[in-house]
């Protein structure tokens, strides 16, 4: 009888370690696949501090681009420094400009999740504005993801096929009318 009782306790602590040990696992898994590194944190509380997209368009009455605007700098820090994986966690932020910025700079990094971003986020119609000419231009996050994931002809890479852009267009221009696919 003690012998069972003993293999039973033992059972139990081997069970109990054993969920401990695979929580433990989990949550340093999430943490490393979410950890932002406190500089690459610090440029995007910077831009957050500004409603507007930054990405050096040509503005104002002379058409100079604003390449000397702290927030297109900020912008350019960003893609030189944060990984992949940064921009990724990012791209779930709630600050409409970290997403728009983060999700631009894996486009031009031909990252292979952008199909997979612009998903999660095809429900989002949060409006952002973008600095360019006169008085900049207004977008929402799905349309703007969307318009980046056009098909060309000469790159199919981390694109919709054009079956699938037809279709979100003709979507989005159903819930929105002021929607267009150019």
């Amino acid at each position: 009888m003690k012998t069972t009782t003993k293999i039973q306790a033992a059972r139990l602590h081997l069970i109990i370690f054993g969920i401990f040990t695979l929580i433990s696992l989990t949550v340093n898994a999430d943490d490393s696949l979410n950890n932002i590194r406190p500089k690459i944190q610090a440029i995007a509380d910077k831009l957050q501090k500004d409603n507007m997209v930054h990405f050096g368009y040509a503005v104002g009455y002379a058409a100079k681009p604003e390449t000397n605007n702290k927030y297109f700098k900020l912008y350019k820090r960003l893609k030189s420094k944060a990984t992949n994986q940064e921009l990724v966690r990012l791209t779930n932020s709630k600050s409409e400009v970290l997403v728009v910025y983060s999700f631009n700079i894996l486009h031009s990094r031909n990252y292979e999740g952008l199909k997979q971003i612009f998903l999660n986020h095809i429900s989002d119609t949060s409006w952002f504005w973008t600095a360019g000419g006169c008085t900049g231009f207004v977008d929402r996050i799905n349309w703007f993801m969307l318009r980046r994931l056009k098909p060309t002809d000469d790159t199919e890479i981390n694109l919709l096929t054009k079956n699938e852009y037809d279709l979100y267009c003709d979507r989005f221009k159903q819930e929105d009318k002021v929607f267009t696919c150019d």
